[in-house]
């Protein structure tokens, strides 16, 4: 007798709380953080979860980005490192600082940025890196922190999936010069849309508190070319109250993936591989990635397809292109279109050459976006979907 089709399908978990706390805000008449009771309460529990000196509150993951960049001064003429296996804000937030971003490769263990590549991409006019916390792995810190000290450089840690990971100790966002995380509705936490910039700096919160809020000082009074960055008070009162047990949201996340890795490591041919944080990290699973090998004859899209077609519909794939490959940065941009990818920018050439581990994951990568709905048993059908789905195409 066969099983009945499940479908699993991501969704936010969203409680009781999290509305009496969204209707307490809306009440107030109070309704843009960080004014309000609930913005100030989200930024002081937020330093306290990541061990950081400060942690402020904003519009989105990409304007945290934006915000982390103009605080530490990025500007024309400036590049800054950033994979190209990686969501499109990382490196727009780049262009929006009218700076250059310079592509460098990532290992296939962790799906951050390997450290040798990104000291290859070093030149006068680096001023940063931002590492990104791929599906919620810690990328490898320790010589990526060496390099920016050797370099000078500051190093920012694009969290958007990783709030609540762990390296050695410490929690992401809390490692480098500035942390950056995103409260969209599919990370561990969820504000609909927001985000917040972590330091351990006085000085760099400061500019990101001015620059987030029309660069006022006064009422009126503008110092500098500022933004509207700011988190509204309904975001954040969802955000804190959120906050407030995202550790069950990630026990939740994590005892999907074990039950799914458990499962998936009884598989007879070696058509996959699957994560495997080392014993320092904590992985917060917001994504469970698998690498498919050259075994599986079917391309990665068709195994999508075929997961999709059977209920898995939270499949996706993270990510499907190289970000230099895409016409932003191509046609837009005039990285030229041959190899290696180069562009005339602010009165000079930056060359851009394919990365092989970036190209091979873009090729093999799909994932499971993992929800805090999913359970033990969710994750053995989802195996044995996947289990299925690759004998047969292989």
């Amino acid at each position: 007798m066969h099983e009945a089709k499940r479908t699993l399908r991501f969704r936010p978990w969203i409680t009781e709380e999290d509305t009496k706390a969204v209707v307490d805000a809306l009440m107030s008449g109070n309704l843009v953080s960080p004014y309000g009771k609930y913005g100030k309460l989200l930024e002081e529990e937020l330093t306290k979860y990541l061990n950081t000196r400060h942690a402020l509150a904003v519009s989105s993951g990409t304007t945290a980005l934006h915000l982390a960049l103009r605080a530490i001064g990025v500007g024309p003429g400036d590049e800054v490192i950033v994979p190209a296996f990686t969501f499109l804000a990382t490196a727009s937030a780049v262009l929006h600082s009218n700076a250059v971003p310079v592509f460098a490769d990532i290992s296939l263990e962790t799906l951050g940025l390997d450290s040798s590549s990104v000291e290859s991409k070093i030149s006068d006019r680096t001023r940063a890196i931002i590492v990104v916390h791929m599906a919620g792995m810690p990328a490898e810190m320790d010589e990526l922190i060496k390099v920016a000290k050797e370099h000078n450089l500051y190093l920012i840690e694009d969290t958007a999936q990783a709030l609540g990971a762990v390296y050695r100790g410490v929690k992401a966002g809390a490692l480098g010069d500035l942390g950056t995380f995103s409260f969209y509705p599919t990370k561990t936490i969820t504000s609909s849309e927001g985000g917040a910039v972590s330091t351990n700096s006085s000085e760099l919160a400061n500019r990101v508190r001015l620059l987030r809020s029309h660069g006022e000082t006064g009422k009126y009074y503008y110092e500098e070319l500022g933004y509207n960055y700011r988190m509204g008070e309904l975001q954040a009162a969802l955000a804190y109250s959120q906050l407030l047990r995202v550790e069950e949201i990630i026990r939740r996340k994590e005892a999907f993936a074990k039950t799914l890795t458990e499962e998936l490591s009884r598989l007879d041919n070696d058509l996959l591989i699957l994560p495997k944080p080392k014993p320092y990290v904590r992985h917060a699973w917001h994504i469970y990635q698998i690498l498919l090998t050259s075994r599986v004859k079917a391309p990665r899209d068709k195994v999508v397809e075929e997961l999709k077609a059977k209920g898995i519909e939270a499949v996706t794939v993270a990510y499907p292109i190289p970000l230099y490959r895409t016409p932003l940065f191509i046609n837009k941009i005039g990285y030229g279109k041959g190899c290696p990818w180069s562009c005339p920018f602010y009165g000079r050439e930056v060359k851009y050459e394919p990365l092989p581990n970036t190209e091979e994951a873009t090729r093999r990568i799909f994932g499971i976006l993992i929800s805090p709905y999913f359970t033990e048993d969710d994750a053995v059908y989802a195996a044995k979907v996947i289990k299925d789905t690759l004998m047969a195409l292989s």
